[in-house]
């Protein structure tokens, strides 16, 4: 049978099946059921221990002078930063949740490495309603009609990064880690000056459902951090993976990504994997 006729037969095959409601409804747990199985394909568990972010953390940490910790909930990633270390480092942790914030204070309160921001990240400086879960739930967000979410909604401030970058007195950061579910590529597109001048050196982001209900897509932030000289790279625990977007495309789970400047690119060279 030529491709063609296939194409014909699937075509007239999948009409008949969207005339029936039942079929549909099927169709669409089937569809879901696929992106889950497309997340634990690309990525194993949302567990730093399994995700990749560990030895990336490792590996930046060692050589770093200038991190950023957006979305740093209770200091977790950045206090590991911070103990991995070798030389003179320096912290910016940005946080809007009360909760997390009043943890985060107590633990770094006595180490002068890190400036505490009280703020959200976004595109540009505003004042948005943001969904706060209770005692520093890692699921609180600035994206509205995440109906798993419960908790109080109050004003928070938005900032760019970079304006926090400026504020303390830096021209760049050397990591900047992102988990604002959700809200990701809008902290990316902030400091689209300093991208395009690759005064950071790496950037790590999370894609998840979260993006959807923001109108972001994946494809568009490769665009727009490849146009900037960055490579971007799926994280897993075992390395960096470049992801065959045309297989995938939007699939809105749970992943971490990596976009790499090239001042930093050889020292993660050891740790390409390949296509996925």
């Amino acid at each position: 049978m030529k491709v063609g006729m296939i194409y014909r037969v699937a075509d007239r095959l999948q009409r008949l099946i969207a005339r029936s409601p039942r079929l549909v409804r099927l169709a669409v747990l089937v569809r879901n059921q696929a992106r889950c199985v497309i997340k634990y394909h690309l990525a194993e568990s949302p567990d730093v221990a399994e995700t990749g972010e560990g030895w990336v953390r490792a590996l930046v940490a060692t050589e770093a002078a200038r991190l950023v910790d957006v979305g740093a909930n209770v200091g977790d990633w950045l206090a590991g930063a911070l103990a991995q270390a070798r030389g003179e480092i320096a912290a910016i942790a940005c946080e809007p949740s009360s909760s997390a914030l009043l943890s985060l204070r107590a633990r770094f309160a006595s180490d002068p490495r890190v400036t505490i921001v009280e703020a959200a990240l976004g595109d540009r400086r505003t004042t948005m309603a943001f969904v706060e879960e209770r005692d520093a739930g890692r699921g609180s967000t600035l994206v509205p009609g995440l109906g798993h979410i419960e908790g109080t909604t109050r004003t928070v401030e938005v900032l760019t990064l970079d304006e926090v970058v400026a504020r303390t007195g830096w021209d760049g950061a050397d990591m900047v880690k992102i988990d604002a579910e959700g809200f990701d590529a809008r902290v990316i597109r902030g400091p689209a000056a300093l991208l395009r001048a690759q005064r950071i050196g790496v950037v790590q982001f999370e894609y998840n459902r979260s993006w959807q209900l923001a109108a972001e897509t994946l494809f568009g932030m490769y665009r727009f951090l490849e146009e900037a000289g960055y490579r971007v790279f799926l994280l897993k625990r075992d390395g960096l993976y470049e992801l065959d977007y045309a297989r995938y495309e939007e699939y809105f789970e749970y992943s971490n990504f990596l976009a790499i400047s090239p001042q930093w690119y050889a020292r993660f060279e050891p740790h390409l994997r390949g296509r996925i």
